[in-house]
């Protein structure tokens, strides 16, 4: 959806995004020891206004810090 404009799911094209909070404090840290932590780390989520699937990304500039965090395992050796 991010790259292509166009749901996985249902082919639909009206796709909307927005960058939410990826919690912490009394909410579950969806990227742990990728942030400071006075500040939250963020995501970017992806809507089919279509059929209501959805996906969330990493924005790119925090790549490198879930790369290097020890609470992300490896699935896949390259």
């Amino acid at each position: 959806m991010k790259r292509t404009g166009r749901c996985n799911e249902c082919g639909g094209t009206d796709i909307r995004t927005t960058t939410v909070d990826a919690g912490g404090g009394y909410a579950p840290d969806l990227l742990p020891r990728t942030h400071s932590w006075w500040k939250t780390g963020k995501l970017e989520v992806y809507v089919c206004c279509t059929c209501g699937y959805f996906q969330f990304f990493v924005p790119v500039d925090a790549l490198d810090e879930v790369a290097q965090s020890e609470k992300f395992e490896t699935l896949n050796e390259s």
